[in-house]
């Protein structure tokens, strides 16, 4: 900590006659020693190294690699809640894998219509690709804005036209479809209670999967008829929207038994789910108790670490196995979504699906 201060200090060259100060690593002279112009950059130059992150980088000298570590750092913490720094990550790999240690200030049109193809190349969907392109090009404003590209740069890479549907010859993704009723009792028979529930409740609300997964008894208000879940982490938070679900009668009498928890833990819990499969599996034991295995006696020495809650991926993979395990077409976690839109609009009308 006394380095530091001695580095950041206003000090004498006695080789020149002129003050100095060392931040972050690089060495500026201001001047002549004593003089109100040296005095004046020297305060100058503290202030912007304590606000500015990339204070002393020089633009030129930055390599593509660099810039994305720092954007990384940054969307890290800004990203925190949701999958979006994740994504980001994602995004990343192909300007990791082919640009390396290209300059920043070398990286244009025709750099990005190559990493885009990366992508293609890897028979990615049209809309996925555009997607990751469109981070790469939010990625550019954001060194722009730290001064580490020029504005010139974000602005070309903007010029880039997204990949347009019947246009070009990508992989086009089958639209989602709602699951029908049928499929879902055929995999239900090979979901732990946990997951049942979940699919059954997401059939009834029409929430999104992600949504679903982070329901907890804190953010359902039971005051009324109708019950209410606020949820706080969704798409559009950032924009200052509010995410309410209603919950009829038929979904309250499946939610109800998971508000009995505390209001800050999750309703659905993977680990729980596991508990409910190895009762089953028990319930199911054809070996007498005298013979094999007993409960608790085939431990691993590295047991698997079963999380508080369901993320997307998690309760998808859960859906995928039962649905193979009931010889069926796997359908994904967004379906009983769709499913319960295609209800409603039939009943009510599009503008209340």
């Amino acid at each position: 900590m006394a380095t530091k201060a001695v580095n950041s200090s206003y000090r004498l060259h006695r080789g020149s006659g002129q003050a100095v100060v060392t931040l972050k690593g690089q060495t500026y002279y201001l001047g002549k020693y004593g003089s109100q112009e040296s005095k004046e950059k020297y305060h100058r130059l503290v202030a912007e190294s304590m606000v500015c992150a990339n204070f002393g980088v020089k633009k030129d000298s930055i390599a593509v690699a660099e810039a994305v570590v720092k954007f990384l750092e940054y969307a890290r913490e800004y990203y925190a809640d949701g999958n979006e720094y994740t994504q980001n990550i994602y995004a990343s790999r192909p300007l990791i894998n082919l640009y390396p240690s290209l300059r920043l200030a070398d990286f244009g049109i025709p750099e990005l219509e190559v990493v885009r193809n990366w992508w293609i190349e890897r028979k990615c969907s049209r809309n996925h690709i555009n997607k990751m392109v469109r981070r790469v090009v939010r990625m550019a404003k954001w060194w722009a804005g730290k001064q580490l590209a020029d504005p010139s740069t974000y602005h070309a890479l903007k010029c880039v036209e997204p990949l347009k549907k019947g246009r070009c010859k990508v992989y086009e993704p089958d639209p989602i479809t709602p699951v029908s009723d049928a499929d879902v009792d055929a995999a239900v028979k090979f979901m732990p209670k946990v997951v049942v529930d979940m699919v059954r409740l997401q059939r009834l609300i029409g929430c999104r999967p992600g949504e679903l997964c982070q329901i907890k008894p804190a953010m359902v208000d039971t005051s009324g008829d109708v019950w209410t879940i606020t949820i706080t982490d969704h798409k559009n938070a950032w924009r200052g929207k509010d995410r309410i679900i209603a919950v009829g009668p038929k979904a309250k009498a499946i939610l109800k038994p998971y508000l009995e928890r505390g209001l800050s833990e999750y309703c659905f819990s993977p680990r729980e789910a596991m508990q409910q499969r190895d009762e089953a599996r028990h319930m199911a034991r054809k070996t007498p108790m005298s013979c094999g295995n007993k409960p608790g006696t085939n431990k691993r020495a590295r047991p698997r670490k079963d999380s508080d809650c369901y993320k997307t991926g998690t309760y998808g993979n859960a859906i995928r196995y039962a649905c193979k395990r009931a010889k069926i077409e796997p359908w994904s976690p967004n379906q009983p979504r769709h499913a319960a839109a295609t209800h409603l609009r039939k009943l009510e009308g599009i503008e209340a699906a």
